[in-house]
């Protein structure tokens, strides 16, 4: 399945409308409860908690990343709704059970002796008040092994049967990075300070994989600023299965990651912005071509070993084309280990722009998800709530994808302002600091007048972070 511009848009529209209703029903549905605690009694021995359980700490936390407001008092808050809910519901089915079986002793003639009590036999968590610390919940988010979290993830990229756009057999992944800022804490600094700006927050590096079609997130890496995108990309490529298709920026334009996709036996798609020297090797049609590379400068993230053993050149196919502008047409060129001469240069060229933008679907999912910023105070819980954010997204997309044959989306409609307030804006100056309205300047316009007036919400820094998206 091609995914359109329209098609994508509105199936981000369905994500919001889905992230802004009650979704514990659903996830309750989605989350593998056998498995956690399976899990949980293999990593977790001598846990005797009876009411933020491993299930129930995670549905919290799924349910808090799918909302606004992600501090512990309001995921504690969300987590009580459902679980007196739960107990109201527990109480009254133990109350008719008691009460059948009282029935029905009634009917048998009574032994000698004390008379039987009918008295519950549900935890006293079930009948009292849920106490309004957070503290329960904040120790239960630490305690529950870091390993679950990845297994509930990993869980949540398989989409199963609804996972079955291919291109030629080939099914399609988008690969990107972003950079998502971080608290400022001593046990983050050691693995997140950006290197010469020691002074200002640190932040980490998120290279990310998605699944065309699905949308889902199929593959992820969490790095520092020091890291290359193309270094975390690594292990991720190996990861795919076999006959896989790779759609990439100028960035993956490299020797080594061409390689690596065809040693994979997959293939890659990438822009050729920058002047790369090859060799014609033959003219499959105008503009079409297939051309011989040679192998040149080892880069910093491959080994010495693995660079020897990759060939002295490979094949690639050259395929050059025009598109419009305002300014008129402009030529451009895409780079792909696809040389079978069966699928055309006009399909290659079609697949790749009519992709879901790849920056766009990056700063989707940190604007949906709002993980501009991530909250916690230690890498191993921000790395949590990174796992949770993702995984909550991978749900909400399923949601999604079964009802992706229904999506009846009118390209009339005005889809563009319907996707503008997908999320809350996140605004930090070059300090880390957290702003909720654009400055206008020193003197901005005033709502629908054409004069200009002082804005004195525009004095002092505003400098918003320069990060990639």
């Amino acid at each position: 399945m091609i995914m359109t511009a329209n098609e994508s848009l509105s199936l981000s529209l369905r994500f919001k409308d889905l992230v802004q209703r009650d979704l514990s029903h659903v996830f309750q549905d989605f989350i593998p409860v056998d498995m956690i605690e399976q899990r949980a009694r293999e990593v977790m021995q001598g846990s005797r908690e009876r009411i933020f359980t491993a299930p129930n700490t995670i549905l919290t936390m799924l349910l808090s990343a799918v909302n606004e407001d992600k501090s512990l008092q309001h995921g504690l808050n969300l987590f009580k709704v459902i679980f007196e809910s739960q107990c109201k519901r527990a109480i009254e089915e133990e109350q008719i059970r008691l009460e059948a079986e009282k029935a029905r002793d009634a009917h048998v003639s009574r032994r000698a002796g004390r008379p039987k009590q009918y008295k519950s036999k549900l935890p006293k968590c079930y009948r009292q008040p849920l106490s309004d610390s957070t503290a329960g919940y904040a120790t239960a988010r630490e305690n529950v092994d870091k390993s679950i979290f990845e297994d509930v993830y990993h869980y949540s990229t398989d989409f199963g049967d609804l996972d079955q756009e291919s291109w030629y057999g080939m099914k399609t992944f988008i690969c990107d990075g972003t950079y998502l800022q971080l608290q400022d804490t001593e046990d983050i600094r050691t693995q997140y300070t950006v290197k010469g700006q020691e002074e200002s927050y640190p932040q980490a590096l998120l290279q990310v994989m998605l699944r065309q079609g699905s949308g889902q997130i199929s593959q992820f890496a969490l790095g520092n600023r020091q890291q290359s995108e193309l270094l975390l990309t690594i292990p991720m490529i190996r990861k795919l299965e076999e006959n896989s298709l790779l759609l990439a920026d100028d960035l993956y334009n490299t020797y080594y990651h061409f390689c690596l996709t065809k040693q994979q036996k997959c293939h890659i798609i990438v822009p050729g912005k920058r002047i790369r020297n090859y060799k014609v090797v033959r003219d499959i049609s105008d503009n079409d071509q297939i051309v011989e590379v040679s192998k040149t400068v080892r880069p910093d993230y491959v080994s010495k070993e693995e660079w020897k053993s990759l060939p002295d050149k490979i094949l690639l196919r050259r395929i050059e084309y025009t598109y419009p502008t305002k300014s008129g047409l402009e030529s451009a060129i895409l780079y792909t280990t696809i040389v079978d001469e069966k699928i055309t240069s006009a399909e290659i060229v079609a697949k790749y722009t009519m992709r879901w933008d790849i920056e766009i679907c990056i700063r989707e999912i940190k604007t949906l998800m709002d993980i501009n910023v991530l909250r916690s105070k230690s890498r191993d819980m921000l790395y949590k709530e990174l796992l949770i954010a993702l995984t909550a997204y991978n749900m909400v997309r399923k949601i999604i994808a079964k009802s992706a044959d229904k999506v009846g989306f009118s390209p009339q409609e005005d889809i563009f302002q319907k996707c503008n307030p997908l999320g809350r804006n996140i605004l930090l100056d070059k300090k880390g600091r957290v702003f909720f309205k654009w400055s206008p300047g020193r003197y901005g316009y005033t709502n629908g007048a054409n004069q200009q007036t002082p804005n004195p919400a525009s004095k002092g820094e505003k400098t918003t972070l320069s990060e990639k998206n």
